[in-house]
């Protein structure tokens, strides 16, 4: 019999509420049981598995064969779907002049818009300034910010 808080065994796919469901279970279980460092740090190493296991070519092409041999979709026992499909698609659009005008002028604004965040960034938040080609008054950008934690996994 597991233990109090542990995670149960997935036998098949799981619902998103199911998902919330025992990710509110799990931080329930961390603030009641501890040990909140080391869940940190196995959160970190299953999302760079997950990551690293959703980009691997091998694994890709082979769900690509098997979904072909399923006419390209297959809804799976707990109601996911799984479906080939196109992604990244892109497109040129530097043969069109008009289109390279736009381009030209979005670049340039946005280098104008670069260089005046710099500029109300080294005002100290709410002082005001006079900016001496135009005459302007400009006031330092208000600073927001969050506090969260990083964690960095081990390379080897």
């Amino acid at each position: 019999m597991p233990h109090k808080g542990a995670l149960p065994a997935i036998q098949e796919g799981l619902s998103k509420k199911q998902i919330r469901d025992l990710a509110d279970n799990a931080v329930e279980h961390v603030l009641e049981e501890g040990h909140v460092f080391r869940v940190a740090e196995a959160l970190a190493a299953m999302d760079e598995f997950v990551k690293t296991m959703r980009k691997d070519e091998r694994y890709i092409q082979f769900l690509r064969d098997e979904l072909a041999k399923h006419q390209g979709r297959l809804v799976t026992g707990s109601g996911a779907k799984i479906e080939l499909c196109e992604a990244g698609v892109s497109y040129d659009y530097s043969t069109n002049a008009e289109w390279r005008v736009l381009d030209a002028q979005i670049r340039l604004l946005q280098e104008h818009k670069k260089q005046l965040e710099e500029r109300l960034r080294s005002l100290p938040p709410g002082r005001m300034d006079i900016d001496q080609e135009t005459g302007e008054v400009i006031e330092g950008a208000l600073r927001a910010s969050r506090s969260t934690y990083r964690i960095t996994l081990a390379q080897k």
